[in-house]
C-alpha cells in the first residue's frame, strides 16, 4: 500500500521544506531571544524581522520555480490519457483514490466508486496537474 504524502511535500519537496523551517525556527529564536534578554538588542529584533518576510518571500519563490519548472519540461499532459492503470487505494464517487498508471502513482477522481485492484483509464487531467480524471473500466 503507498504511503500518502503531504501535498505539501509534494509542491515544494523535503529539500526545500527543510530550509523553510529552519528560517522560521531561527527567526522566531531571535525574536524570543530578543524579549527574554535583559538588554533590548535591536540587532536581534532587527533581524528577526529580516528573516520573516525572507522566509515568506522564499516559500512563494520555490513554488514559481522549481515546481512549475519540473512540471514544464519533464510532464506532458497529453502522454498520460487513454492510459491505463490499477487502482492501489479506492475511493468513492468524487473523492480522491491513488492508483498506479506508467509504472507511477497518481492521485485520481473517479465518477464511480473503486476499489484496490479495479482497472482504471485516464480521461482527463485536472487543474493542478497531479489528480487524474479517471473512469473505472474493470
Amino acid at each position: 500500500m503507498p504511503r500518502e504524502v503531504s501535498p505539501l511535500i509534494v509542491k515544494y519537496g523535503y529539500r526545500t521544506l527543510a530550509i523553510l523551517i529552519l528560517l522560521t525556527v531561527f527567526s522566531t529564536f531571535l525574536l524570543v531571544e530578543y524579549f527574554l534578554s535583559g538588554e533590548k538588542n535591536t540587532f536581534l529584533l532587527a533581524l528577526s524581522i529580516i528573516f520573516y518576510p525572507l522566509t515568506i518571500i522564499l516559500f512563494v519563490a520555490f513554488r514559481l520555480t522549481v515546481v512549475d519548472r519540473i512540471h514544464k519540461k519533464y510532464f506532458q499532459n497529453e502522454t498520460l490519457l487513454n492510459k491505463s492503470g490499477k487502482v492501489l487505494k479506492g475511493s468513492s464517487v468524487g473523492s480522491k483514490g491513488s492508483a498506479n498508471i506508467s509504472n507511477e502513482d497518481w492521485s485520481f477522481i473517479c465518477d464511480s466508486t473503486t476499489k484496490e485492484g479495479d482497472t482504471v483509464e485516464v480521461v482527463g487531467i485536472l487543474d493542478d496537474n497531479i489528480t487524474l480524471k479517471v473512469k473505472k473500466i474493470g
